[in-house]
């Protein structure tokens, strides 16, 4: 999503978004005298999104307490604040430390659609990582536990949940992200990339009959937590029902590859930290190895298949990603392009 760089307009922007995001909240809640107690207070963090903090001057109701807005872009996905409001609330229901969303909106702010939901207390995990092996240990752990638990949930509770949202379980599974990716190899710009997508069809596993709840991006930043405990995991952009392996690699994959773009200096400990929080998973929940050398292929050929289509003009427009800042630089490409040969043994093109 695209935000302005000039302060004067983003100012003017973030105006707006306030103005019109009480307006829609007094008139659901019926309190017309609705304002600010704590104003609205743009988040970092988020490429697909524009994410704020504020609170209301309400001392009960589901508008009480410390608030967060999450406004999507309804031209990219109509349906997103509705899907993401599904799978939240029925996780919250299970008793996973997910942000309740108390307010779905369709549309209300510049035409676009948002969520309102509770704040979770603390800092994202990712602030607890220093350049040393206790930091790295103890930040690895709570990822590996708090993941471990997600796939024990019961993942016919959330599937049913979702389903009476409106939501048919085959959006959330494998076949649906290779329909996703198939959209970028039938492109004639990138008609480079359908070798490895066509092995990737050919050697798909066989998946396991009970699929668990996949969050899809679980990263120490989107993790929270509060004097030593995980208070809450958020964005639920991408959640899958689908083999635990799927989901493990796409955290293996953010930790190789993602984090060695964000953040250069960690570069030397990321393979360390990425063996510990496999080793820890494993310790509470075997997992098939071989799967999650399968589903990082597809992880990295993903997102090096979108940076790809970031960095390549005369592409189709929805084509183009909004969210590839980690993924489109040098350092994560080629680590992706590694990864990808490894498992398959089919060398990527290089992007110009």
């Amino acid at each position: 999503m695209a935000y302005p760089d000039n302060p004067e307009i983003e100012a003017q922007r973030e105006a707006i978004i306030a103005e019109q995001l009480l307006s829609a909240l007094r008139q659901r809640s019926g309190k017309a005298s609705l304002e600010f107690s704590e104003p609205l207070t743009r988040l970092t963090g988020g490429f697909e999104t524009l994410t704020y903090r504020f609170q209301l001057t309400v001392e009960s109701g589901d508008f009480a307490g410390p608030l967060v807005l999450r406004l999507f872009n309804q031209a990219d996905v109509p349906d997103q604040s509705r899907r993401e409001a599904a799978f939240q609330n029925a996780l919250a229901d299970l008793g996973y430390p997910v942000p309740r969303v108390v307010g779905q909106f369709d549309t209300g702010i510049i035409d676009w659609s948002f969520n309102v939901m509770e704040r979770m207390a603390g800092h994202a995990m990712l602030a607890e990582i220093e350049q040393t092996e206790e930091a790295a240990v103890k930040v690895i752990t709570w990822l590996a536990k708090i993941h471990t638990q997600l796939h024990q949930i019961p993942s016919g509770l959330v599937i049913a949940a979702v389903e009476k949202a409106g939501f048919p379980r085959d959006r959330f599974s494998m076949a649906a992200r290779l329909r996703d990716l198939s959209r970028y190899v039938e492109d004639p710009v990138l008609v480079g990339l359908k070798p490895v997508f066509d092995w990737l069809v050919r050697h798909r596993p066989v998946e396991q009959e009970v699929p668990v709840v996949c969050h899809g991006d679980l990263h120490p930043g989107n993790i929270m937590v509060a004097d030593g405990k995980v208070t809450g995991v958020i964005d639920w952009s991408g959640p899958a029902f689908a083999d635990p392996e799927l989901d493990v690699a796409a955290t293996l994959t953010v930790i190789k590859v993602a984090a060695g773009e964000l953040e250069p200096q960690l570069r030397p400990f990321l393979g360390p930290m990425a063996a510990l929080y496999l080793k820890l998973y494993q310790e509470n929940a075997p997992i098939d190895l071989d799967k999650v050398g399968y589903y990082e292929a597809l992880r990295c050929f993903r997102t090096f298949t979108r940076a790809t289509a970031f960095h390549t003009p005369d592409i189709q427009p929805s084509l183009v990603p909004h969210d590839q800042y980690p993924w489109s630089g040098e350092f994560a490409m080629q680590m992706a392009r590694a990864q990808v040969k490894a498992v398959t043994g089919i060398e990527m093109p290089v992007t110009s």
